[in-house]
């Protein structure tokens, strides 16, 4: 009799102890998870409109300088870029990309891909671009960014940019 509460209390143990660690990943999980989410902020940036024909591919650029306007160092931002139609419909929206201090960053919608028809007796799609920044610092920052119409298939420029400096938050 003796043993059988020596099994029965061992397995309680290794029970307990399973949920014990259990509940410690979960735990950790969870409060990384909020501490991400409480310090960023979303800034919804500048839109843009331009046209697409077959064989051409839209690339967005962004740079996030190494420093502020008031020389103190800055923090890695992130850039989601996403598409709209004519009638304002979210058609695409890129992954999000994260852009360390003094680095560059692009995202590129290829026209084929992109779910709506051309314009009438053409293949020229008539697309919106809005880019959304993810801060975590509420200082003002200057972000170049460029938009211009490349080849899709050998990425040389066809009509080069036009340059907004966004100005988050």
């Amino acid at each position: 009799m003796q043993t059988k509460f020596i099994g029965q209390n061992s397995i309680l143990r290794k029970v307990t102890l399973t949920l014990v660690a259990f509940s410690f990943f979960q735990l950790a999980g969870v409060g990384a998870q909020s501490r991400v989410q409480s310090n960023e902020i979303i800034v919804i940036g500048q839109t843009a409109l331009l046209g697409l024909g077959r064989g051409d591919m839209m690339r967005y650029t962004a740079f996030n300088p190494v420093t502020t306007k008031s020389g103190s160092p800055k923090e890695p931002i992130s850039l989601r870029l996403r598409v709209f139609d004519a009638q304002g419909n979210v058609i695409a929206e890129s992954p999000e990309v994260r852009i360390p201090p003094g680095e560059f960053r692009s995202v590129d919608f290829n026209h084929d891909e992109l779910p709506i028809a051309g314009e009438p007796g053409t293949t020229r799609k008539q697309i919106r671009t809005q880019a959304l920044w993810g801060l975590r610092h509420r200082n003002t920052i200057h972000v170049p960014t460029s938009l211009e119409i490349v080849d899709s298939t050998t990425g040389s420029g066809k009509f080069n940019h036009f340059l907004i400096v966004e100005a988050l938050p």
